[in-house]
């Protein structure tokens, strides 16, 4: 997955340069083995990135304002500034990624408008927004650990789950809470 290509709490990047970010595309089919990157097309890829995990943070608890605050404090329907700053990157991002509505055999679909491969590819990522079933994108969240933030799809009936992992994450979180109240 796209946004999880940064492992945060182990500080490492897959796309730490215009030839990882045009290998990790090539790999997933969505250029041509090759296909050059630039260093302007690799800042669009981050801020594609971030601003999507940040997307995926606010998508806890259902989205509905007034649920239980996030391991830094911040009500949820107030998104802490990290997250704020986040959907500006992806709001610029998409619009450095334009997309068209195109019309074949009566059917009309969402696509990239032309442009060079890697944006081209960097635009099909951002689509996604548009393509995907609005209840199963509003699945996909951030860990709410900051240090990790790892994108998970949230298969909880209720769509409650809050750590990429509760083993991991959420036993840490509960820990660290356990060693805040208790010390």
């Amino acid at each position: 997955m796209f946004v999880n290509t940064a492992d945060r709490e182990a500080g490492e990047d897959a796309l730490g340069n215009p030839v990882d970010l045009a290998d990790w595309l090539a790999g997933y089919g969505l250029v041509e083995a090759g296909t050059p990157a630039t260093t302007d097309d690799l800042a669009l890829a981050l801020d594609l990135r971030e601003g999507l995990r940040s997307l995926f943070l606010t998508h806890h608890d259902g989205g509905h304002p007034g649920g239980a605050d996030d391991d830094g404090g911040h009500p949820h329907r107030t998104p802490p500034p990290a997250v704020v700053d986040g959907l500006q990157c992806l709001d610029r991002a998409l619009k450095q990624l334009p997309v068209r509505v195109a019309v074949s055999g009566g059917v009309p679909r969402v696509e990239p408008a032309p442009q060079p491969p890697v944006r081209t590819a960097l635009a099909h990522i951002g689509a996604v927004l548009v393509h995907a079933d609005p209840a199963q994108l509003r699945r996909l969240k951030a860990c709410r650990r900051d240090v990790c933030r790892w994108v998970f799809f949230d298969s909880s009936r209720n769509r409650g789950g809050t750590w990429c992992a509760m083993e991991i994450c959420g036993a840490r979180t509960k820990m660290q809470a356990y060693r805040k109240r208790n010390t």
